[in-house]
């Protein structure tokens, strides 16, 4: 059994290393990987499985390979190769929802090989983990049948695979490693808001390390750590001290995530290694529920396995594994088991928020702290990676990496083709890098197109970042600002679509002739409602049916003219 993903940020990855585990316990040899590494190399003996992601409709960078080899591939080419895919997508972005993985199905079918399951989606707006689950549990019996073979079914319930022993000894962190972290210096963090804004986003100048480089659009990784708050309630669940070591083993399922094998203390690995403020999933209520000695307390925890109760009361309200261990007390939920069933702590991206024309050495990030009552009504919630980043002060040292995002996030080669920049809030990041990156190329004597950057935030005196050097801009001729507020005394309340809707004629005149769009901030409701925009102006400016306009769109991007850049969530 192989299991192959196409994965930027890990959730398709996650999925494919899960599926490989559950294979084993079927009694498969199986193994998980990325599809670049198979291009040209499927097996038509056993089977193959593929998750995998879209972005912008484009395949991520370690699926890019395999789609272009997939693509190139004669009919009847994969004659013996037996397959299932399943995708990962969000339906926001309609136009582009499930491409990829649609299109390897497509291919792989369409090239000789024998599809065992229909292909299966998840949608990253809805019930993700349901959706997943759904079509786990329905791949397993049809790929088995499929294969003409028998099976009792996987254990009720699995055997920890982990074991911890205390010991001492010098700590370790292997996230680091997986993501090819290095260590980096922050040089300032200043605030960003006004007085009396009522919030907090930071700009953090990092000193960057040798060898490391970027170019205006990436993203840095941040790998944080989990606030010692966070990690007390732990500690105070399982009566641990958080200097005690122990020393963790794993066998049969995956835990690269984890330090294995060498001593670590107790603080350092629930700081550094596993997601603890993560909405509980199904499977975790399964095992809270299981291990749970009150009666009643064990009907509660089912209870909330029931769809519209898991809905409401866990994934709506980011109830966590420990706040049920908090509630319910008669659970025994042993802490090895608790620490495997813990996710990976993931990395957190933040755009790039200026150009190495100005500083090779050095970058920015512009990070919106996550800060406010919990949705379960439980306390107060800290976004980990924003808080974590927001206490850094100068000389701390941070793990980060460059990435290079698929959506074609950067300035066009040509430096007179014209731009729009749409950025409201903290979207605003990526596009100082850009205006800094034009200020150089104007020095260097280069002609630069025309440029309109829409920027909203509430309040012109509290939360318009960075606006003296972005008025500055302007005056010097680098950018035409165009600024809405949602919540000034004078004028009506406004939006950036509502700024885009005024100057459609023109905004599509300048597309028509070459421009680049560029779209970056909230992926949940800002984004897509800008580019709803966007199809309402082409449609009144040029007569045009919805299938014209769909045309158009998808014209911009197969030509990387129209680039999102978006997040949707708490940190």
């Amino acid at each position: 059994m192989l299991v192959l993903y196409g994965s930027n940020l890990g959730t398709a990855e996650g999925i494919a290393r899960e599926l490989a585990d559950t294979a084993r316990y079927y009694g498969f040899r199986s193994e998980a990987a990325p599809l670049n590494d198979r291009a040209g190399k499927l097996p038509k003996e056993g089977a193959v499985f593929i998750v995998s992601a879209s972005y912008n409709g484009k395949p991520p960078s370690n699926a890019r390979e395999f789609v272009q080899w997939l693509e190139a591939t004669e009919p009847g080419e994969l004659e013996g190769v037996r397959y299932a895919v399943f995708g990962c997508g969000d339906r926001n972005w309609a136009s582009t929802y499930q491409q990829v993985p649609r299109f390897i199905d497509e291919q792989l079918a369409a090239k000789g090989a024998i599809r065992l399951v229909s292909r299966g989606e998840a949608d990253a707006g809805g019930d993700f983990e349901k959706q997943v689950e759904e079509w786990s549990a329905r791949l397993w019996p049809e790929a088995m049948h499929a294969l003409g073979l028998r099976s009792s079914g996987l254990p009720q319930q699995e055997r920890s695979a982990l074991s911890i022993r205390f010991v001492s000894g010098p700590i370790g962190t292997p996230l680091a490693d997986t993501y090819g972290a290095l260590p980096a210096t922050v040089e300032e963090n200043r605030e960003l808001q006004g007085e009396g804004s009522g919030r907090n986003t930071r700009h953090l100048e990092i000193a960057l390390p040798e060898g490391a480089a970027y170019r205006e659009g990436d993203h840095l990784g941040i790998l944080p750590k989990n606030a010692p708050e966070l990690v007390d309630r732990v500690l105070r669940r399982y009566g641990l001290q958080g200097g005690d070591h122990l020393m963790v083993s794993a066998s049969g399922r995956s835990a690269a995530h984890l330090p294995l094998d060498r001593p670590i203390s107790v603080q350092d690995l629930l700081s550094h290694s596993v997601e603890l403020q993560e909405a509980a999933t199904r499977a975790q209520l399964r095992e809270l529920a299981a291990c749970t000695v009150c009666p009643p307390h064990k009907k509660e925890l089912e209870a909330l396995l029931q769809e519209d109760a898991y809905k409401e009361k866990v994934l709506d309200k980011r109830l966590t594994m420990l706040d049920l261990l908090e509630k319910y007390p008669a659970c025994e939920l042993p802490f090895e088991r608790f620490v495997e069933l813990l996710p990976p702590l993931k990395p957190r991206y933040y755009s790039i928020s200026s150009s190495p024309k100005m500083r090779r050495d050095r970058a920015s990030i512009t990070v919106g702290v996550v800060r406010g009552p919990a949705r379960s009504g439980l306390g107060e919630y800290l976004g980990v990676a924003s808080n974590y980043l927001a206490d850094r002060r100068p000389g701390d040292a941070i793990a980060m990496f460059v990435r290079t995002p698929e959506s074609g996030f950067q300035l066009p080669e040509l430096a007179e083709t014209p731009i729009i920049m749409v950025g409201p809030g903290t979207g605003v990041a990526p596009f100082r890098g850009f205006l800094q990156a034009r200020r150089a190329l104007l020095q260097e004597g280069k002609a630069l197109g025309e440029a309109h950057l829409y920027f909203g935030c509430r309040h012109p005196q509290h939360d318009y970042l960075y606006r003296e050097e972005l008025e500055q801009y302007e005056r010097d001729g680098l950018v035409r600002l165009h600024t809405a507020f949602s919540r000034a005394e004078a004028g009506p309340k406004a939006y950036v679509q509502h700024l885009i809707r005024r100057d459609a004629a023109k905004l599509i005149d300048l597309l028509d002739r070459g421009a680049k769009l560029y779209v970056c901030g909230d992926g949940s409701k800002m984004a897509p409602e800008v580019e709803e925009t966007f199809r309402d102006a082409y449609r009144e400016a040029r007569g045009a049916t919805e299938a014209t306009v769909q045309s158009w769109l998808e014209k911009l991007q197969s030509e990387g003219r129209y680039a999102k850049d978006v997040w949707a969530g708490n940190d």
